[in-house]
């Protein structure tokens, strides 16, 4: 299903950093589609911010298949977000415990698929990167350890905080997500990073599971 028609159907929290990076992009040039574009465009944003560099005009309308015009329109993109939701606010967020992290996740909430969500915590617990995992059901079978401790291992992370979203409306954990919280903090521990949290997030509200 191609981005925009995911738009359509299931809303925009349905669509990946990718996904919305194409929309932007709308077609590809001959001999690269708009899919392979929009990744090198993610991936050179992604490391200019992990080395704390300015991500400007000259670099993203050299890369293949964007041009001045596009590049214009990506970071015009991100200016209004930092503008309306401060998103490159230099405030670091401090994540001590559950209700820290529904504070700053509680708008999953209202995702109509179940979003799985890292918060990647140093070791003075301030917030290093947010990454949705998964989006689709939560599948104890599917979800891999390597899929969480992988963004936890390139941050150098010393903690990470799991949520995710009940499209049901009612916060209780399941049996699944007790058994996938199990598994995960196992693995977890034997690379030597600690699993603080993992919240399932309602529209009723929150709650832990144990750890």
């Amino acid at each position: 299903m191609l981005p925009r028609e995911k738009f359509q159907r299931n809303g925009i929290d349905s669509l990946s950093d990718n996904d919305l990076i194409a929309i932007i992009i709308g077609s590809g040039i001959k001999g690269k589609d708009f899919k392979s574009i929009s990744l090198s465009v993610l991936r050179k944003i992604q490391k200019s911010i992990k080395k704390g560099q300015e991500i400007v005009l000259k670099d993203l309308s050299t890369i293949e298949g964007v041009g001045e015009i596009t590049a214009m329109r990506i970071l015009s993109g991100m200016e209004l977000g930092r503008r309306v939701y401060g998103i490159y606010s230099n405030q670091r967020f401090l994540i001590y415990n559950s209700k820290d992290a529904y504070e700053l996740l509680k708008n999953i909430s209202n995702y109509k698929q179940e979003h799985i969500v890292a918060l990647y915590l140093n070791s003075r617990f301030e917030l290093l990167e947010q990454k949705t995992i998964r989006i689709g059901g939560i599948d104890n079978a599917q979800l891999l350890p390597r899929d969480v401790i992988t963004y936890a291992l390139d941050n150098n992370s010393s903690y990470v905080v799991l949520a995710h979203n009940h499209p049901s409306g009612e916060c209780t954990p399941s049996q699944e997500d007790i058994l996938l919280t199990r598994r995960l903090d196992e693995a977890m521990e034997l690379m030597g990073i600690k699993l603080l949290e993992h919240i399932v997030i309602a529209k009723d509200g929150w709650k832990s599971i144990d750890v």
